[in-house]
């Protein structure tokens, strides 16, 4: 019997910070409530995680076994998923998968929002969509 693939799931930053509420010179962006947690469930879940860009400082220490990516690859498979805070994602949309928009992160102005194949209001939601998903696949 053929293992199953690993299933991928490819998180922007965005998805896991919380933006400085003071903008002020050297305030930084922290990890949400939960987010760190969050991703273990997907990593104890037997979950391929990658974070995209370099490795979170200790605002935002994230499980062992969580991979880092300089950038998106352009195409995903199936079964691979993006989860992104930002409406127009830094690291672009990939082909392929399914995209995720976490968080209520509405652009201000008349265009509409780019198409996701999600939207959830947070991370911990976004996992267990996830979870439900791929366990009844």
């Amino acid at each position: 019997m053929e293992p199953s693939p690993v299933t991928l799931i490819y998180v922007d930053p965005t998805a896991l910070m919380l933006p400085a509420f003071i903008p002020v010179s050297g305030a930084q962006d922290v990890v949400a409530p939960g987010a760190t947690e969050a991703v273990a469930h997907l990593v104890d879940g037997g979950f391929d995680v990658v974070v995209l860009g370099p490795p979170l400082d200790s605002r935002g220490a994230m499980p062992a076994g969580v991979r880092y990516a300089p950038e998106l690859p352009d195409h995903l498979e199936a079964g691979d998923w993006y989860l992104t805070g930002e409406p127009h994602p830094s690291f672009g949309r990939p082909r392929g998968g399914t995209t995720v928009l976490v968080g209520p992160h509405r652009p201000e102005g008349k265009l509409p929002l780019p198409r996701f194949d999600m939207e959830t209001r947070d991370l911990a939601a976004t996992v267990m969509e996830i979870l439900t998903r791929e366990a009844m696949a």
